[in-house]
């Protein structure tokens, strides 16, 4: 254990001609037969590959990426870099050996399309470097079996003593722990584990602000975020292991930001979120610390939202070649649209029940009816679409007759009142169609547009919502040759519940 903070000696920034540093980044979407392709494991290789060229100090024409290549052509990668790193030693330099991947693997190893590269192959060839140092990350399903051996370790709270000696040997770090899913995100568009992995190279794990992230900032701040980031999921927390075999001593640093292309810090805000989302598919949510935090960013423009509870803020950042910016405090101004808010109403809402509606005829009061719908959400408004049926036998100064309805309406409402009772209202249009049947035979039917507003007034009740839905409408049809315009409403009771 003590060995594992020793590991990023080779990675720090240090004198030109002092090291070398190699590395082999292969990311493959496709797995055994019948695995699914996965969505994002070779564009994990690429933010990967981004990443240690800009901040660990790789010549990027020592960086090989293979994106959907096969496990001969990862053996011939590894294999081809020794006669460089043997080159490099010879000149005096200590040499580094980096190896990612990103994709399928199963209880044998690493899956590359149809072939395969066995865990102890890949240990024996990363074993078998001449590089002084040796580092190898497997971001996969049940890695942990490349990690298993005797001194492996599992845990997100690691602090490492520093070596005594100059740096030599292995690490291999995986994503998860033997027999449990490694997992992708389309929210965060890569692997929970590369994706925190990278944030934390980019001064998210940079705990102690000193422009310099070393490996045990690194992978705490990974460990952490991976398992709590996969916990809700359907596969279930996963937890990244190591295995180090190392001595050494020296700079223990993964990642220096003063390379970056430009740096962005955030405020002291330990009360918020920061979402921020830019070039090259960067997309990173850093919660809020104490103390003020540096992001070492490509250049290009930047959407910055601040997230608390009571609201939330945006705005737009342009970072330039060697730019430092400092975000302003951003305050919130604008309130979660209720689609947002955990525990909201579904995307797709239906509701039914029964109430009264008043037809504008003389004599007639109100009538029993039956209404359904469905509720969308769109942004901050949502679209309902109901219809309702009623039917009434009314007397009229000696007329009897039998009257029904049936009436479709769409809406646009948004939210008015938002708590244990959550209120909506919006307006409406929609068609009426009508029959009155005469005891003595005669039918008289017609139709309609009708115009108004609805409001609804719903509260939780066990797994459905039950409330009030009100409709107030003008009634539009013709009457002795001449268009005339009545009021209508009605009121019923209803169920929401998702479809």
């Amino acid at each position: 254990m003590k060995a594992f903070a020793a590991i990023a000696a080779l990675l720090a920034a240090a004198p030109a001609g002092a090291a070398q540093r190699f590395a082999v980044i292969a990311g493959n979407d496709e797995g055994a037969q019948g695995r699914a392709r996965l969505w994002y494991a070779e564009r994990d290789a690429d933010r990967m590959a981004s990443a240690v060229r800009e901040l660990g100090d790789f010549a990027p024409d020592n960086v090989v990426v293979l994106r959907g290549k096969n496990a001969a052509e990862v053996r011939a990668a590894i294999a081809g870099l020794d006669a460089r790193v043997l080159q490099a030693k010879a000149g005096g330099e200590r040499t580094l050996l980096f190896f990612y991947y990103s994709g399928h693997a199963g209880a044998s190893g690493l899956e590359l399309g149809a072939s395969r590269l066995p865990y102890e192959e890949l240990r024996a060839l990363i074993n078998g470097s001449a590089a002084d140092t040796k580092v190898a990350i497997v971001d996969a399903c049940d890695a942990g079996r490349f990690t298993q051996s005797k001194g492996a370790t599992f845990t997100a709270s690691v602090d490492f003593a520093l070596p005594t000696d100059e740096v030599e040997g292995t690490a291999f770090i995986a994503s998860s722990a033997a027999g449990e899913a490694a997992q992708e995100s389309s929210a965060i568009g890569g692997s929970f584990f590369t994706h925190h992995f990278e944030l934390g190279l980019r001064g998210a794990a940079d705990a102690d602000g000193d422009g310099q992230v070393t490996l045990a900032e690194a992978f705490r701040y990974t460990s952490v975020r991976t398992t709590s980031g996969t916990a809700a999921t359907e596969a279930g927390p996963q937890h990244p292991t190591y295995d180090i075999r190392m001595s050494g001593r020296g700079d223990v640093v993964l990642a220096d930001l003063r390379r970056a292309e430009a740096t962005l810090r955030l405020p002291a805000d330990a009360s918020a979120t920061f979402i921020v989302r830019g070039p090259k598919n960067l997309l990173a949510e850093i919660p809020g610390s104490k103390d003020a935090l540096a992001l070492a960013l490509p250049a290009g423009r930047y959407t910055v939202e601040r997230r608390t509870p009571s609201g939330y803020a945006t705005t737009e950042v342009d970072l330039e070649r060697a730019d430092v910016r400092t975000l302003p405090m951003l305050s919130p101004t604008t309130r979660y649209d209720r689609a947002r808010q955990k525990g909201g109403p579904a995307p797709l809402v239906a509701f039914a029940g029964g109430g009264i509606t008043m037809a504008p005829l003389p004599g007639f009061g109100f009538a029993p009816a039956v209404r359904a719908g469905v509720r969308k959400e769109l942004g901050d408004l949502g679209l309902r679409i109901h219809a309702e049926v009623a039917r009434k036998d009314v007397s009229d100064d000696g007329l009897r007759y039998s009257f029904w309805s049936a009436s479709g309406a769409a809406a646009l409402v948004m939210p008015l009142l938002d708590g244990t009772i959550f209120l909506e209202g919006g307006l409406l249009g929609g068609y009426t169609f009508a029959s009155q049947s005469v005891s003595a035979g005669a039918s008289y039917t017609g139709g309609g547009p009708i115009a108004g507003g609805v409001l609804q007034a719903t509260t939780r009740l066990g797994s459905i919502r039950l409330g009030l839905d009100l409709q107030a409408e003008a009634r539009f049809f013709r009457l002795n040759d001449a268009t005339v315009v009545r009021p209508g409403a009605s009121l019923s009771l209803v169920a929401l519940f998702n479809p």
